[in-house]
């Protein structure tokens, strides 16, 4: 699970190991029910534009 860009961990590697990565899960999931709310949510109105 080491990459060059993140440090050696092996107490977070170990525990990925055993039990996933749910961080990552959880970040995944959350971006999917954004995308979700926002079609949802898509009421045909302009985006507000940025000040």
């Amino acid at each position: 699970m080491n990459s060059p860009d993140r440090p050696l961990t092996p107490i977070y590697d170990q525990l990925i190991n055993e039990q996933g990565d749910v961080a990552t899960e959880a970040r995944e999931y959350a971006e999917k029910t954004e995308r979700e709310a926002n079609e949802v949510l898509d009421f045909g109105m302009p985006a507000p534009s940025a000040q």
